[in-house]
Parts: structure tokens; sequence; C-alpha cells
């Protein structure tokens, strides 16, 4: 399979990026890597579901998928 753009919607808005499968893993490495953030202590849900991180690297998405990716923050 060729490596193709696709737009994914993550944490709201628009994101692009050259998958070579469609995993969410690969996702949010790329994500994070973009926002120089790293996958230390966040969540994910796709679909208004969470996703456990050992499923991460099993679970495929597709482009219609909503996905967001939170971390917890200091302050208040």
């Amino acid at each position: 399979m060729n490596e193709s753009q696709n737009k994914y919607y993550v944490n709201g808005k628009v994101f692009k990026c050259n998958l070579k499968e469609p995993i969410l893993l690969d996702l949010i490495q790329s994500f994070l890597n973009n926002n120089d953030s790293s996958e230390f202590n966040i969540a994910v849900a796709v679909n208004d579901v969470l996703i456990e991180k050992y499923r991460w690297k099993k679970k495929k998405i597709c482009v219609d998928d909503k996905i967001e990716i939170v971390a917890p923050f200091f302050g208040g």
C-alpha cells in the first residue's frame, strides 16, 4: 500500500498525515510529533469511546473518525 496524505479529525481540527496503515498508534505518534508532546500520560478517544493504551497498536481508524487526544495539565 502506498503512503498517501489523509485527513483525520483530531481534537476538533483537521489533521493531515501520511500513514502506511490507518492504525491509531501511528496517528497518535504523528500528532504528538507535530505538537512537540509525548505519549506519556495521555488519554485517547475515538468517536467518544475511550481506547485503552494497549489497544492503540491494533485499533484501525477511518478518515471520518473523531479522535480526541488529551493530557492532564496544571492550573485552574
